[in-house]
């Protein structure tokens, strides 16, 4: 056992100092969809979104399918954030308890781009006409099921149909005479997320892998692409009881390795802490991103009778957009 997180230890520590010309391959524009990369909910955003090894909240069912199995009872979730340029994303996710070792779970996620002016190209001094305006739009649907294999072993699964529409393109036209070839841009995709969650026995220590949007290629008209098909690898511990300082506070730290189709390598960081259940601080870290840095987060919770209540807010910054503000609320019953 000791050998086993010596192990994990320096795995973590070497990811952390590995010299950035490891990642010097760029991998860019190499899929579709990518609003389904867009993270989902305050508390994981408040993170840095390093919460592959996230358990039993109702969200992880967009990070860590597995994670669901351990939900403390059913709930519901809607969080909603403003992204960068005008993009509005909201998600909804739900999960029933079935038993103790067996969830249910749904999801809706939905993105809007708001009114985009279109134009064609043309042999004008501007080089283009405007041809009036356009909304791109996306949802994704999916139900899941998380079980708990043992007490130190989970897995879960998402099946999920995802949806884009871009409105119309044109695929020719004759300036002159007015006559557009029109093809509606609208695309359907199914996809899944499996996800795994492993408790070695050393406090309360857990290693999350997650495989996310695996799909097959689509096209619009004759481009294929796939959709952000991405492999986590995270880990998360309680340092306050590791150290048996106490059951009133826990503070977690988490730590995630990316491997994506589109982007290079990556770790998230991110720290939790909670103070009788009542109140939690976040803050998290992104590495190798060419934007995004720091977050930080809070939490509440409250208890009426067999009603729960949780609000998570979190701040994500941008190096040259605006920062995020997202905001979850959640309900759960007993």
């Amino acid at each position: 056992m000791f050998k086993s997180r010596k192990l994990l230890v320096i795995t973590m520590l070497f990811s952390l100092i590995l010299p950035q010309n490891v990642w010097a391959v760029k991998k860019l524009a190499q899929t579709g969809f990518k609003w389904l990369s867009i993270p989902v909910g305050a508390q994981a955003m408040g993170m840095g979104a390093a919460v592959t090894a996230l358990d039993g909240g109702l969200t992880t069912v967009f990070w860590n399918p597995a994670g669901m199995a351990h939900i403390p009872s059913s709930g519901i979730t809607f969080s909603n954030v403003a992204w960068i340029a005008d993009i509005n994303h909201m998600a909804i996710s739900s999960g029933f308890k079935v038993n103790d070792r067996l969830v249910l779970s749904a999801q809706v996620v939905s993105v809007n781009y708001g009114t985009l002016n279109a134009t064609i190209r043309a042999n004008n001094d501007n080089g283009y006409i405007d041809i009036g305006t356009f909304s791109p739009t996306g949802v994704a649907t999916g139900i899941g099921l998380a079980s708990s294999i043992s007490d130190k072993f989970s897995v879960g699964g998402v099946f999920k149909y995802c949806y884009e529409n871009l409105g119309t393109a044109y695929t020719s036209a004759d300036i002159a005479s007015g006559e557009m070839d029109e093809v509606e841009a609208a695309l359907g995709v199914p996809a899944f997320d499996i996800g795994t969650l492993f408790y070695p026995g050393f406090g309360d220590l857990r290693i999350g892998m997650t495989l996310t949007n695996f799909s097959q290629e689509k096209s619009y008209i004759t481009e294929s692409f796939p959709l952000p098909l991405t492999f986590k690898l995270g880990a998360a511990m309680d340092v306050l009881d590791a150290l048996n300082l106490g059951s009133k506070q826990q503070m977690t730290m988490y730590f995630d390795l990316l491997h994506s189709r589109d982007y290079t390598e990556r770790i998230h960081l991110g720290a939790e802490y909670w103070f009788h259940e009542i109140i939690a601080l976040r803050t998290g870290y992104k590495v190798n991103y060419d934007d995004e840095n720091f977050t930080l987060g809070v939490g509440l919770k409250h208890h009426l009778g067999p009603l729960g209540f949780q609000f998570d807010y979190a701040f994500n910054n941008f190096i040259r957009f605006n920062p995020i503000h997202v905001f979850t609320f959640g309900l759960s019953f007993k």
